[in-house]
């Protein structure tokens, strides 16, 4: 009985770990694409400004 809840915690550990995985790699997709959005603004609203 001790064997199965083991796997059982093992699996959820396992779970947790790549779900945690996954959220700090989708935070920081967005931070750098923030960050690159950020940085470009200024040169595309200059573009944006002169066609209009």
């Amino acid at each position: 009985m001790l064997y199965y809840f083991g796997m059982v915690m093992a699996g959820v550990g396992a779970a947790v770990l790549i779900g945690a995985l996954t959220y700090v790699t989708t935070m920081l997709g967005l931070v750098i694409m923030s960050m690159f959005a950020f940085t470009a603004a200024p040169v595309l609203d200059k573009v944006f400004k002169e066609k209009a």
